[in-house]
């Protein structure tokens, strides 16, 4: 589905669920979606459909052979509606990167918490090999955990514990 492709701000501008659901209802049906997806759960909020669309652009980014990183939880945390619109690798590549190279150097000098404010459908807790120690929160709206903590479960952190601390930031 390509209904509001280049014009993210538009779709994302305007009440809370009202551009989403828009956006959403006219890729129901098309082959973007595919079949089965009126059967997968969609985020409420148009910060939630953000979060959607960052891990469609890590998924685009882990499916490159020189890829700078490597997001397997990628495709999962996109959902349907996430891969129809990915973010933009544009920006979406080097702020995974520099965030993930930020974290690592900070872990060297001894910090072992991560909080992610506006965590989206980030993945960081179960990807980033190598910081056995590290605690991390994720803070975000109650309506995107709704969606993103049933698709994590069975997976294996990567880190020592992670916490999901739902709030509003209104």
């Amino acid at each position: 589905c390509h209904a509001g492709r280049g014009r993210a701000s538009d779709m994302l501008a305007g009440s809370r669920r009202g551009p989403v659901r828009a956006a959403l209802a006219m890729c129901v049906g098309s082959s973007a979606l595919g079949s089965g997806a009126l059967n997968e759960r969609s985020v409420e909020t148009a910060h939630s459909f953000t979060g959607r669309m960052c891990a469609a652009s890590r998924l685009e980014e882990t499916r490159r052979p020189d890829s700078l990183f490597s997001d397997p939880l990628a495709y999962t945390l996109a959902g349907k509606e996430g891969r129809a619109q990915p973010m933009g690798g544009w920006i979406m590549v080097p702020r995974t990167r520099f965030g993930d190279d930020f974290l690592r150097d900070h872990y060297t000098r001894g910090a072992r918490q991560l909080v992610l404010l506006g965590a989206g459908f980030d993945a960081r807790a179960y990807r980033m090999s190598g910081l056995p120690e590290l605690r991390v929160y994720e803070v975000d709206q109650k309506t995107t955990f709704e969606v993103k903590e049933p698709l994590l479960t069975g997976e294996s952190l990567a880190v020592a514990s992670r916490a999901a601390v739902a709030t509003e930031f209104t």
